[in-house]
């Protein structure tokens, strides 16, 4: 199945109707990146520039994954520094990308965390940038949701869903992606048709398209943006050497996805300590909580407050010059319809947080 491609930019509404509301993933045209500095700076001849990201990060410690191993779900990682890392991107092209050679994967950088001023490489697209996950994390510089990947070509991700069951985008800033997504349940009946009781990390694998399982085959080129919803399990794979941009977020439109992961998280929690004979606290549930699933409740409800404060006081965007384009009647463009909404969905959801 294809998903819909955006070619022009659209009305907020529109967009926010059709793909975060209805939780669908689209494909946004390099239109929409073509004035990013980074599509300048990060990328020669539709290669990457190493030079000009080695005088800016090269000493920078980042986070390397093996794509060979295998960790829990995910791909153990170890730390380098950017100059290291760019050594080997060098070496293991030269080279004719050899099984000899370990498949490496920078992944998961905090760049715009540590290098504050490097947000100018990049402008979230209009559509994502009602971030609540961001908006909240980067008070004080706490913590973010803003990624940078690097890998060389046969470098992948597992079949996954998002953190907290969060919105991703995912920008190639230059190189091309191939990416499959499952609607949220076709993962289920993935392992029924597989008769497995965990999800394949590896969907090369399997011949996906003959065991009836729905999904999405995209191929995402330099400048493109790929819309990932709420609880779509993805594969990811590097079809050339990549440089991507990718954000995490939540907003209105699906942070009720994210208090169900809470609730599921907490019942799953209580479900195996109470296996050995152990009742939790609500202190110690938040512990758990925090430390195996990321957020608990009370960093949940900090967040909702957080939201209701700043469109109390005008906030809305992060990240983003642009203003919503004028709608053709119904006002969802209307920078105050966004902000009464955004605390109406808050609001509610604090509501329902007093009463667990």
């Amino acid at each position: 199945m294809e998903v819909d491609v955006i070619n022009n930019e659209v009305c907020y509404s529109e967009f926010y109707n059709k793909y975060l509301i209805m939780n669908r993933p689209c494909l946004l045209s390099k239109t929409h990146t073509e004035l990013w500095l980074s599509r300048k700076l990060w990328a020669e001849n539709e290669l990457p520039s190493w030079e000009n990201l080695l005088d800016s990060y090269g000493e920078a410690e980042v986070p390397v994954a093996n794509c060979g191993e295998s960790y829990f779900d995910s791909h153990p990682k170890s730390n380098w520094t950017l100059k290291d890392f760019v050594t080997y991107m060098r070496e293991y092209k030269e080279k004719g990308y050899p099984s000899t050679m370990p498949c490496l994967y920078l992944k998961d950088w905090h760049l715009f965390k540590h290098f504050p001023g490097s947000t100018s490489m990049y402008e979230t697209p209009i559509y994502f940038a009602i971030d609540w996950l961001n908006e909240y994390w980067i008070q004080g510089n706490q913590d973010d949701y803003r990624f940078v990947y690097i890998g060389p070509k046969g470098s992948w991700t597992p079949l996954h869903a998002d953190v907290y069951g969060s919105f991703s985008w995912s920008a190639n800033v230059v190189g091309k992606k191939r990416w499959i997504f499952l609607p949220p349940g076709e993962e289920v009946i993935l392992k029924s048709l597989l008769g497995i009781t965990s999800l394949p990390r590896d969907l090369k694998q399997i011949d996906i398209s003959a065991i009836g399982v729905t999904y999405y085959d995209i191929v995402q080129s330099a400048g493109e943006v790929v819309f990932v919803p709420s609880g779509w399990h993805h594969q990811v794979w590097n079809l050339e050497d990549t440089i991507s941009i990718n954000h995490n977020w939540f907003n209105g439109a699906n942070a009720s996805h994210i208090h169900k992961g809470l609730l599921n998280a907490s019942i799953e929690i209580e479900e195996e300590v109470s296996g050995y004979g152990t009742n939790l606290d609500e202190e110690q549930l938040e512990v758990f909580l925090n430390s195996h699933y990321g957020m608990n409740f009370r960093q949940f409800r900090q967040l909702l407050q957080m939201v209701v404060a700043r469109r109390n006081s005008g906030f809305l965007k992060i990240h983003s010059l642009k203003n919503c384009l004028l709608c053709s009647g119904d006002g969802w463009c209307n920078q105050q319809r966004h902000q009464n909404m955004d605390r109406q969905v808050a609001l509610e959801l604090l509501k329902s947080l007093s009463k667990k």
